[in-house]
C-alpha cells in the first residue's frame, strides 16, 4: 500500500473483485488518502466490512477530485453506511454512486439520503439490494425530489 501513495497523479484506481481482506483494506486507507488526482474509485466486491468501511471513510473524503465511487457487492452494514456517509457528502463533484447489495438496512439508506442529497452533481445512485425496507425507501423520498 504504500507504494500506491507515490502514485500522485493516478486519476483511476480499481481494485474490485480482489477478495482484500480486512488487514489489507485498513492498510489501503492511508495510501489512498494521499491520491489527490483519483476521479474514479472502484472497491466493489472485496467482501468489505463495517470495521473497514470505517477505515477507509477518512481517506475517501479527502478525495475531492472524485467523480465515480463504486462500493458495491461488499458488506458495509449499517455501521459502514454511518461511516461512510460524512465522507461522501464531502465529495461535491461526485456524479455516480454504486453502494448496492451492501447489508445497509433502512439506517444505513437514512444515512446516506442525508449525504447524497448534499451532491448536486450526482446523477448515478445505485441503492438497491440492501434490505432498506419501506422506511428506508421513504426516507429516500426527499433526496430525489430536491
Amino acid at each position: 500500500a504504500p507504494a500506491i501513495k507515490e502514485l500522485k497523479s493516478l486519476t483511476i484506481f480499481s481494485i474490485s473483485q480482489n477478495n482484500i481482506g480486512s488487514t489489507e483494506a485498513i492498510a489501503l486507507a492511508p495510501a489512498i488518502k494521499e491520491l489527490k488526482s483519483l476521479t474514479i474509485f472502484s472497491i466493489s466486491q472485496n467482501n468489505i466490512g463495517s470495521t473497514e468501511a470505517i477505515a477507509l471513510a477518512p481517506a475517501i473524503k479527502e478525495l475531492q477530485s472524485l467523480t465515480f465511487l463504486n462500493i458495491y457487492s461488499n458488506n458495509i452494514g449499517t455501521e459502514g453506511a454511518r461511516a461512510l456517509a460524512p465522507a461522501i457528502k464531502e465529495l461535491k463533484s461526485l456524479a455516480h454512486l454504486d453502494i448496492n447489495d451492501n447489508n445497509l438496512g433502512s439506517e444505513g439508506a437514512k444515512a446516506l439520503v442525508q449525504a447524497v442529497k448534499e451532491l448536486k452533481s450526482l446523477t448515478f445512485l445505485n441503492i438497491g439490494g440492501n434490505d432498506i425496507g419501506s422506511e428506508g425507501a421513504i426516507s429516500l423520498a426527499p433526496a430525489i425530489k430536491e
